[in-house]
């Protein structure tokens, strides 16, 4: 029986619920002007990271506030009053190092974006509304309904996610 449903389902589905669709264009230019974009814009901040925060300072920092946390953990999990008592002592220092880190990684964030977000602007203004891509997966029930386009935004998120990770590797700047 549920054979028979399964098979007939999506055959039904297709032949009711079909819907007529316009194709969709996209220009490969465009999509490529904003990965462009991303890519700039992903090694300009990480030059200006590297430029103005002390990258070594930040990584002892990290490590310290990992052991500190860790340590905290054990305290609390075993129940040591005594050692948990001295690690609250030692939290406003962390919470002071935790600030300091902070404001150090916004020094190149502040200084870059007005100029990214001009650059930004000046891209959208030339792709208006276009699709620039197509999700690769289908997320349509049945097949049914138009595939989902990938505007401007959500493609630039995309491409800068990407890159992102691959350039604070390349230039040395993350934390572990």
């Amino acid at each position: 029986m549920f054979a028979i449903l399964g098979a007939l389902l999506p055959h039904f589905a297709n032949s009711a619920l079909q819907v007529a669709v316009a194709p969709i264009t996209i220009s490969l230019e465009q999509t490529l002007l904003v990965v462009l974009e991303a890519l700039g814009v992903n090694c300009l901040y990480a030059v200006g990271r590297r430029k103005f925060t002390d990258i070594d300072k930040m990584r002892r920092y990290t490590a310290e506030m990992k052991a500190f946390r860790s340590e905290m953990s054990t305290a609390q999990k075993a129940g040591d009053k005594v050692k948990l008592d001295k690690l609250k002592k030692k939290q406003t220092q962390m919470q002071k190092m935790q600030a300091e880190m902070s404001m150090d990684q916004m020094k190149p964030t502040l200084l870059f974006m007005v100029p990214l977000l001009g650059v930004y602007y000046l891209v959208s203004s030339f792709i208006k509304n276009a699709t620039l891509a197509i999700a690769p997966i289908p997320l349509q029930l049945f097949n049914y309904g138009p595939p989902i386009e990938v505007p401007f935004f959500w493609w630039y998120m995309i491409c800068s996610f990407t890159f992102s990770g691959m350039i604070t590797r390349l230039f040395g700047l993350s934390m572990d």
